[in-house]
């Protein structure tokens, strides 16, 4: 495999875990009926990073 392919699956991976980590935080934020910070964590990513933090879901 060359050195180009490698980064481009590890990018393809690491986006894919951060959308696995969103939609976690989302799910999680709706259980909770937390209906305006779900909202936040789409629009602010200092937000996002500090409830993926406080979910347990930091990477």
């Amino acid at each position: 495999m060359s050195c180009r392919r490698a980064r481009e699956e590890a990018l393809e991976q690491g986006i894919g875990q951060g959308m696995n980590r969103l939609g976690a935080l989302v799910a999680l934020l709706l259980n909770a009926g937390r209906f305006d910070d779900a909202k936040r964590v789409s629009e602010d990513a200092a937000y996002r990073d500090k409830l993926l933090v406080e979910f347990g879901l930091q990477g």
